[in-house]
């Protein structure tokens, strides 16, 4: 399945990305991570994949929110005018505040982690002088998850073959006697590929220090490299704007 964002260099989006994590942190609050949140739902929208985005943020933010209440409500300090177990106000909003940068992030980063496919990611940036060994961690790091998950789903449907109770309506104890049929497998079924990947890079003559040349090279137009340094510039002014400001803070406190 191809992505909208397939029409970039996987760069560009990664350094958008990148600059929004640190502009939903660093800029105004709250209305920095609102609007690096706004965007990132709206560009994962236009790209096809805005439910996997807005459901991954949701994932995230709103337990942390809840929380967040919880605990002030529960916790509250001395000089605090509201009783144990009824939430502040003040509370609510702080609650809020870091909610809101925490869904930014996770909404920006997911764009990328479900817009753009990681060995594309990887071939722009061993294009643009990653190492061939970290290439391949890149790779292996992004991809453990799926084919843990397809591996762990093809054990159970070998051990439902085998007569062992592994569905629904087992019951909490029946998945319990369940899991060690179940993890035994699947742990040496990863091992066992982790060795066979191994095999086949010694079998490549694999050479972590040499150059590589890709045979489908990503395409990087000036207009996008152009992007990325407005980008980086934009962030570096971010930055140095926060530190500008923390630093006056620092000369008014002594």
């Amino acid at each position: 399945m191809t992505s909208a964002l397939d029409r970039w260099n996987p760069l560009t989006p990664l350094a958008a990305a990148v600059a929004m994590v640190f502009a939903a942190f660093a800029g105004p609050q709250p209305y920095a991570p609102a609007v690096v949140l706004a965007i990132a739902l709206l560009v994962a929208a236009a790209s096809g994949i805005g439910l996997e985005v807005t459901a991954l943020t949701m994932l995230v933010a709103l337990p942390t929110f809840v929380l967040l209440v919880l605990l002030d409500a529960a916790f509250p300090d001395a000089a605090a005018v509201h009783r144990r177990w009824i939430p502040s106000a003040a509370g609510a909003l702080d609650a809020l505040a870091i909610s809101l940068r925490l869904g930014a992030a996770i909404a920006a980063l997911g764009v990328i982690v479900a817009g753009v496919p990681p060995r594309r990611l990887t071939r722009a940036l061993a294009a643009r002088g990653l190492p061939a060994w970290a290439a391949y961690l890149v790779i292996a790091s992004l991809e453990a998850v799926p084919d843990a998950r397809r591996r762990a789903d093809d054990v159970i449907d070998a051990q439902r073959c085998r007569g062992v109770a592994v569905g629904k309506g087992t019951g909490v104890r029946g998945r319990l006697r369940a899991l060690p049929a179940l993890a035994g497998p699947l742990i040496v079924g990863l091992v066992t590929e982790s060795e066979e990947r191994a095999l086949a890079l010694d079998a490549r003559a694999f050479d972590p220090h040499a150059a590589r040349t890709s045979l489908a090279p990503i395409a990087d137009p000036l207009s996008e490299q152009w992007t990325r340094r407005v980008i980086w510039l934009a962030l570096g002014a971010l930055i140095a704007w926060r530190l500008w400001e923390f630093a006056q803070a620092l000369i008014i406190r002594t």
